[in-house]
């Protein structure tokens, strides 16, 4: 690699110039890439320049940059993940058939979640996550079922994320979560996001770990507590036999997920 781009802070450069490519901008210039990455124009093109060197990105003749083959080649190894989320996918899609609300599927990633795998609702107002993107845990139905699981210092790392408001039920929230985790499903109304209502359920691998979690979302008016309970016996038992079907292939993935799925 060019001697010039070298250190901890010059990887933390090009990770974060990388981190610029999403599905939304699959091509950037030179121009938007500094913008987002708050980096001067002559660091960025410097970056940019050594990450096309060595085949992680490419430059059109229009001058825009987007991902190369190494880049891909570092998606493909998301791949052996394939084969659970298509395994999961139906079970998703029934339960989003069954609620008329989108239904996702989040693993773990240091204190976050990152959405993985997602059945939108086919409603024309609804609630979606960004797949790939990590979300806090310090409100929701998902975080409720992640929490219990967690170290005392992942926790701790979390509260401190939290904004003041919700360190100051931190206690209570967690007393949800453990009884989140002794009935084996979490519940949320306007915890993270004003207006929207959530149940979860997780999924275990064969030796009992916690590998994801599988949660409904939807308005409050519409995913009101009646519809909520309805959805719940529906929800744990996919996520029963999900967990009894493929706690083995599982495995891979418990607490263990790349830091930036592929969508």
């Amino acid at each position: 690699m060019n001697k010039t781009v070298t250190g901890a802070s010059s990887i933390r450069k090009c990770l974060s110039v990388l981190d610029c490519f999403t599905e939304e901008t699959p091509r950037l210039s030179l121009s938007q890439t500094a913008e987002r990455t708050g980096f001067s124009m002559p660091t960025t093109l410097r970056v940019l320049s050594v990450l096309c060197e060595e085949g992680f990105l490419e430059r059109g003749e229009d001058r825009l940059y987007q991902p190369s083959w190494k880049t891909y080649r570092l998606g493909r190894l998301f791949d052996a993940h394939d084969a659970i989320r298509n395994a999961i996918l139906p079970a998703m899609r029934r339960l989003r058939d069954a609620t008329g609300e989108t239904v996702s599927l989040y693993c773990k990633h240091d204190i976050h979640r990152v959405c993985v795998e997602q059945a939108v609702s086919t409603h024309e107002l609804r609630r979606s996550s960004h797949p790939g993107y990590p979300y806090p845990l310090w409100a929701g139905a998902t975080s409720k079922v992640f929490l219990p699981f967690l170290t005392s210092d992942e926790l701790e790392r979390i509260r401190q994320e939290a904004p003041p408001q919700r360190q100051a039920v931190w206690d209570d929230f967690l007393a949800e979560a453990a009884k989140a985790r002794a009935q084996g499903y979490a519940v949320s109304d306007a915890e993270r996001e004003e207006g929207i209502a959530s149940i979860a359920a997780p999924l275990f691998d064969s030796r009992g770990r916690l590998a994801a979690c599988i949660g409904i979302s939807g308005p409050s008016f519409r995913f009101t507590d009646q519809a909520r309970q309805a959805a719940v016996p529906l929800l744990r038992n996919e996520c029963a036999a999900l967990t009894s079907e493929y706690g083995v292939q599982l495995s891979c993935c418990a607490f263990v997920l790349p830091p930036v799925p592929r969508p």
